[in-house]
């Protein structure tokens, strides 16, 4: 459920930028784009969720929709929808269906990975066979990297990172504007946050927005850098620059097309971008806040998934231990036992004032540690049907925390075994 409600958390964000990017054209700012998609990475990788552990027990109850999903851990159940499915119904996934789904779990790993060792292997050729130098860019002497491997500008490397130049390329009239853009690319860890979209992909997997989240920073990236790049330029000089973008994007490259920090583009995209760098664009107040209002309506879109999480059932180690070696109580007769619910699960909790919940996850979750727990007492009803047609009740005193589902239980109090399961 936590994993669920992250992946759409995740991709609000990524969606917006995706439809603004579609509508706006010319107009789209790609620095309103490149912050929603660091909130869709945020959202993606932090479980956000969790912090309705540490509300209020008010506040808890209220955040709540009516939709509920429940995971099960038979392996080809995926799901039950607690507004749509009766109790106990659960949608179910064919075998061949989840076959095929570990295989593109186990072809998308392989591939992020094939694509980080073979980036750092070429980098580490690459620098291998550069010469270190110094240029004067702007009046400051500037250390970087000259290659003759190579024929468009590099930023390379994840937090170490290097800037390396075609050879000869320090006398090109253009050469302080493409060095501005690949110190754009270092000052903002293009190569590494591109590799965090490689692990958001690998995580979320199953989700087809998070694949679009890489092509997206990568586009958004090279717009800004090229805007930072052409800063205070001349009509004459973005001229030049955008001419030398238009011959780089003709040859071939070293590295694969997802590390590529650099000036080179292609297609439409790369008509889209010389547009963009042409098109004069207002600021002022008004579009500052237009992005704040904008950003700050995706965070809270992003944010109310938590109304959709449901923590999973919890129990202590010692509750294992009493249910399974224990020593059977007295028989009490204060209440009816046999007006028990055990139609969704063998395991109650039963409150003092008679409101039953019925477990049916039994299993340790680490979440609840992070919960501030409110208890209440109650009575841990465990139902053991038996080959006559009868059954026997365990019920041990216990307390439940209202908020994440977390039972502490204590001593067995009851048991009473029925000749014919009144539960039925």
């Amino acid at each position: 459920m936590l994993y669920l409600c992250m992946t759409a958390a995740g991709s609000i964000p990524v969606l917006i930028c995706l439809v603004l990017w579609l509508c706006r054209k010319e107009s789209y700012d790609f620095r309103l784009g490149k912050r929603l998609l660091i909130i869709g990475m945020f959202f993606y990788l932090v479980p956000f969720q969790l912090l309705k552990y540490k509300l209020p027990e008010k506040v808890a109850e209220n955040l709540s929709l009516p939709i509920t999903i429940r995971t099960d851990q038979n392996f080809y159940k995926a799901a039950s929808v607690g507004s749509i499915l009766t109790p106990g119904e659960s949608i179910w996934i064919p075998k061949w269906i989840c076959i095929v789904l570990i295989i593109w779990m186990v072809c998308v790993v392989l591939f992020a990975l094939y694509e980080v060792i073979k980036y750092k292997l070429d980098i580490r050729k690459l620098m291998a066979q550069s010469e270190k130098t110094f240029a004067d860019v702007n009046g400051k002497k500037t250390e970087l990297l000259v290659s003759t491997k190579i024929h468009t500008p590099y930023t390379v490397g994840f937090l170490k990172q290097s800037i390396i130049v075609p050879k000869g390329s320090q006398n090109h009239p253009c050469f302080s504007m493409f060095y501005r853009h690949e110190e754009c690319h270092r000052k903002n860890y293009d190569c590494f946050m591109k590799l965090i979209c490689i692990v958001i992909i690998c995580v979320h997997w199953m989700n087809p927005i998070a694949y679009l989240l890489l092509p997206l920073y990568s586009i958004t990236a090279e717009y800004i850098c090229d805007a930072y790049a052409i800063r205070g330029c001349t009509e004459s000089e973005k001229k030049e620059y955008l001419q030398l973008i238009i011959n780089l994007s003709a040859k071939d490259e070293p590295l694969s097309v997802i590390w590529k920090s650099n000036l080179s583009g292609s297609g439409k995209l790369l008509k889209r971008r010389i547009n963009y760098m042409m098109k004069k664009r207002k600021t002022g107040m008004v579009k500052k806040g237009v992005t704040a209002v904008i950003c700050a309506v995706t965070v809270f879109a992003s944010a109310s998934t938590i109304l959709a999480y449901e923590p999973f059932w919890s129990t202590d180690e010692e509750a294992v231990e009493i249910f399974e070696g224990g020593t059977f109580g007295a028989f009490s007769s204060e209440r009816n036992m046999g007006e028990l619910d055990f139609s969704e699960s063998d395991i109650v909790f039963v409150y003092e004032d008679g409101t039953q919940v019925a477990i049916t996850d039994t299993e340790e979750s680490f979440a609840y540690a992070l919960c501030n727990h409110t208890m209440e007492s109650g009575y841990y009803s465990v139902h053991k049907p038996n080959s006559t047609g009868g059954c026997t009740i365990y019920e041990y005193n216990a307390q439940r925390c209202t908020k994440c589902g977390y039972t502490e239980i204590g001593t067995l109090n009851n048991t009473i075994t029925y000749a014919v399961c009144p539960h039925n």
